[in-house]
This record gives C-alpha cells, sequence and structure tokens, in this order.
C-alpha cells in the first residue's frame, strides 16, 4: 500500500489507526487495523473530509464511521480534495466494504 500500511509496517506513534468495529477501549495498534501516518494526513487533507462528513471528527480521540459518514467522506473528497486524497481512499475501500459487511463500522483512533 502506498498511503496506509500494516501495525507490523508501522515506524513509530504518529498514525491514525483504522479500526474495525467500535473500538474496544482498550487495544491500539491491533494487527486487524489500517494506520494513516499523521505527515499523510495532512499532505492529502483528509481530515477536512473526516471532518465536513462527520461533526463530531475529533483528530486527537476516536471517531466512529458508518457507511452512511463514509459515503460523505468520499464526496467530499472528490469535490474538495485532490486526486492523492482520493487515491488514498481507494486503496482501503476493500477493507472498508468488508468492515461494513461485517462490523458495521469502524472507528478512526486519532493521535
Amino acid at each position: 500500500m502506498q498511503y496506509f500500511c500494516l501495525e507490523n509496517e508501522r515506524e513509530g506513534t504518529c498514525y491514525h489507526e483504522f479500526y474495525r468495529g467500535k473500538w474496544d477501549e482498550i487495544d491500539f495498534w491491533n494487527p486487524n487495523s489500517l494506520l494513516l501516518h499523521d505527515d499523510i494526513l495532512e499532505e492529502t487533507k483528509l481530515y477536512k473530509a473526516f471532518g465536513a462528513a462527520i461533526p463530531t471528527y475529533d483528530y486527537f480521540g476516536e471517531t466512529e464511521v458508518t457507511s452512511k459518514d463514509w459515503r460523505l467522506i468520499r464526496e467530499y473528497t472528490k469535490a474538495h480534495l485532490g486526486e492523492n486524497a482520493q487515491v488514498a481512499l481507494n486503496e482501503i475501500e476493500y477493507w472498508v466494504n468488508d468492515v461494513f459487511g461485517k462490523e458495521g463500522l469502524f472507528t478512526i483512533l486519532g493521535i
């Protein structure tokens, strides 16, 4: 993957974790999570899409993302952000669809 990585590829702790399902308030760096480095989040400006789609988005905390939220994130990204942001989201579309089919939502854990 170009934008996201897995836990075993993580270097340091400046990552936003995309956690499958509702966060259990215990585990971090779950092997089933996808990670987005803070520098990439800033470069792609995806945080703007998250905030536009989810008014309660917390850059430093936890944010639950539903399929409706994801659709709004994708729409905002397409309309307002660059190609890199769209490519980053395309990269995890398979994971997102699997999560929605099994858990119904995912949680973004901020830095």
